[in-house]
C-alpha cells in the first residue's frame, strides 16, 4: 500500500484585487458617474510565499500563525480549491477538506437529495452514497426532514447536515480549519467522538486551530506562517513556542498594531487539587486561554448559579509552560471560593463546573478534573451516601 504524504515545494499564490480609488461624492448622481467613469484597480496580492514542507504518514501537523497569516489559504491549495501560481504540491491518499459544510447545498432541493450533492462535490460516487443516506440521516437526527427542502431547516439543522455528510467516510488525509462541532449538547458530544474517530482513523491531519490546547492534544509537529510565509516547521512543542514568542516579537514594536487572534471564552486547563475547610473550597491547578494567554478570574458554576473567585492568585507553572510551549509562566493558579454552611464536597453537586476567563463575566471555558480530584469528590459522595 502506497504511504499518504504531501509534499509542498516553493508554493507561491497570488490572487487578485480590485481597488477603487478614493473620491468625495456630494450626491447620489456624482457617485454613480464617477464609479461608471473610474473603474477599479486590478492589482495581484500574493497570500502564500516561498512555502515547502513535507508531511509524512502518521503525522498530525499543527497550522500556527495570526490572523491572516494564510492557514486557511493552505488549506484551501492542499484541497485543490486554488491552484498555486507557482510550485509545486503533491497530495498522495484520499483527501478530505472539513473547511465549507455548506459547499455543495441548494436550498431548494430536499434534505435527501442534498445528501448527493453535497457529496459529489466532496467527489464521492452515488453507490457509495446511496448506503450512506440512512446513517447520515441518523446522525444528523433529520429523518423527519429527509423530504423537506433544506431552505426549511433551521441554521443548527443545516449544519448538522453537513457535518454528517462530511464525516460520513474515512479519508487518508483530513484538512481541517478548526475542530469541527455543531449543534446541541447532545449532538456536541456525538460529533466530538466522531471526529476523534475520524483523527484516529486518518494517515495524516492537517490542523489550523488557535486552541493551544487542542493543538498540543492533537498533534505531534506544527509548522508556523506569518503574512504567507513559512517561518518554522518541526516537533509540536517548538512549533508552539516559536508561535507564541513570535507574537511577543511583534508586541513589543510599537511601529505596527498586532493582529492576533480574537479572544475566545473558551479555556483549557485542569483542576489538580480541591479542598474544604470551615465553609471555604480551595482549588488549585493552571488554565490558559484558546490562543495560550493568561487567564485572570476563576467561576464555579453549580446548579445553574455562577460565584466568582474570592480569591485568585496565578502561580509559576514551568512544567506546563514546557508541554505547551508557552511564553510565560504565570499559567498555574490558586483560587477560594466562600461557601458558608457547606460541610462537605458532595454538597456542591457532581455537575459542578469551574470555569475560567479573562474576567469573571466573560469566563466560560470548563476546566477539566485530574483524576486525583474525580477520586475525592467520588469518595466524598460514597462516604455520605455510606453516612446516610
Amino acid at each position: 500500500m502506497t504511504q499518504a504524504s504531501i509534499h509542498v515545494e516553493r508554493l507561491a499564490l497570488s490572487v487578485p484585487i480590485f481597488l477603487q480609488r478614493e473620491r468625495m461624492a456630494r450626491g447620489w448622481a456624482k457617485m454613480f458617474l464617477g464609479a461608471t467613469l473610474d473603474p477599479p484597480e486590478r492589482r495581484l496580492v500574493k497570500l502564500l510565499d516561498d512555502v515547502s514542507f513535507k508531511v509524512r504518514e502518521g503525522d498530525r501537523v499543527a497550522i500556527l500563525g495570526r490572523n491572516g497569516a494564510g492557514k486557511s489559504t493552505l488549506l484551501r491549495v492542499l484541497n485543490g480549491v486554488y491552484a498555486p501560481t507557482s510550485g509545486h504540491v503533491r497530495v498522495v491518499g484520499s483527501c478530505q477538506a472539513l473547511l465549507n459544510m455548506s459547499l455543495g447545498f441548494n436550498s431548494e432541493a430536499t434534505v435527501r437529495e442534498n445528501i448527493f450533492l453535497r457529496g459529489t462535490a466532496m467527489g464521492m460516487k452515488g453507490s457509495a452514497l446511496r448506503e450512506h443516506i440512512e446513517p447520515i440521516l441518523d446522525f444528523s437526527g433529520l429523518h423527519e426532514k429527509s423530504n423537506h427542502r433544506l431552505r426549511t431547516l433551521s441554521a443548527g439543522q443545516k449544519m448538522r447536515l453537513g457535518f454528517a455528510i462530511s464525516t460520513s467516510f474515512q479519508h487518508d488525509v483530513i484538512l481541517m480549519d478548526e475542530w469541527v462541532g455543531a449543534g446541541d449538547a447532545e449532538f456536541m458530544a456525538k460529533a466530538t467522538e466522531r471526529m476523534k474517530s475520524r483523527v484516529a482513523g486518518s494517515r495524516i491531519v492537517m490542523l489550523a486551530s488557535h486552541s493551544v490546547g487542542l493543538l498540543r492534544d492533537v498533534c505531534n509537529k506544527g509548522i508556523v506562517l506569518e503574512r504567507g510565509r513559512l517561518m518554522y516547521v518541526g516537533e509540536i512543542v517548538p512549533a508552539l513556542q516559536y508561535y507564541h514568542d513570535l507574537l511577543a516579537g511583534l508586541r513589543s514594536q510599537p511601529v505596527e498594531a498586532v493582529e492576533e487572534p480574537q479572544a475566545s471564552s473558551q479555556a483549557y486547563g485542569y483542576i489538580e487539587h480541591i479542598r474544604l475547610e470551615s465553609g471555604v473550597v480551595h482549588v488549585g491547578g493552571w488554565c490558559i486561554g484558546a490562543a495560550g494567554e493568561l487567564q485572570n478570574a476563576l467561576v464555579m458554576d453549580a446548579h445553574g448559579v455562577r460565584m466568582p473567585a474570592d480569591h485568585f492568585e496565578r502561580v509559576k507553572r514551568p512544567d506546563v509552560v514546557r508541554h505547551l510551549g508557552l511564553s510565560e509562566e504565570d499559567c498555574g493558579f490558586r483560587a477560594r471560593f466562600s461557601l458558608p454552611g457547606v460541610r462537605s464536597l458532595s454538597e456542591i453537586g457532581p455537575d459542578v463546573q469551574l470555569l475560567a476567563g479573562e474576567s469573571a463575566d466573560r469566563a466560560g471555558g470548563s476546566l477539566k478534573f485530574a483524576d486525583a480530584v474525580i477520586e475525592a469528590l467520588q469518595g466524598h459522595r460514597q462516604r455520605d451516601a455510606h453516612r446516610t
